[in-house]
């Protein structure tokens, strides 16, 4: 029979004070984490926080396919635009996923400044933004299934 295993000390918080002054001491980033999380809260789609960043390559293919989608959209090829729009938000979703959580980084991958400050309001006010998107899209959807 396997031993018994006290699960609160299994589980138990193991962020040490030396881990937490190895993570002081590592260089932070002169590019700022609350712009790089406005520009992928506004401007995600199109790229804008990877720019700012300095990932050239992913953020001139995240505008592409957002040019894409807006030329899909208005030349009526709309489930082309729906298919690299739906892409791109996604790609946005996980973006910020990303920043919130202090994975992404900049170009030299060292941790963007105010992370440790800002990233619990910033998590809070994305849930609070995402949530109001998705209950508008719901009233519209079904406001506009009531009405047609």
């Amino acid at each position: 029979m396997p031993e018994q295993l006290d699960l609160n000390e299994l589980y138990a918080n193991t962020f040490t004070a030396e881990d937490r002054a190895a993570f002081e001491a590592q260089p932070t980033s002169e590019k700022k984490f609350l712009v790089a999380w406005a520009l992928a809260l506004f401007l995600g789609p199109m790229g804008a926080q990877r720019y700012y960043l300095g990932r050239l390559p992913t953020g001139v293919l995240k505008t592409l396919m957002f040019g894409t989608a807006m030329v899909g959209f208005a030349t009526g090829a709309v489930n082309l635009g729906f298919i690299f729009m739906g892409v791109v938000g996604a790609w946005t979703i996980i973006d910020l996923f990303l920043l919130l959580s202090g994975t992404m980084s900049d170009r030299q991958d060292v941790r963007l400044d105010g992370f440790r400050r800002w990233a619990g309001p910033c998590a809070a006010v994305t849930v609070l933004f995402l949530v109001g998107l998705l209950i508008a899209a719901l009233v519209i959807g079904t406001s506009s299934a009531v009405s047609g």
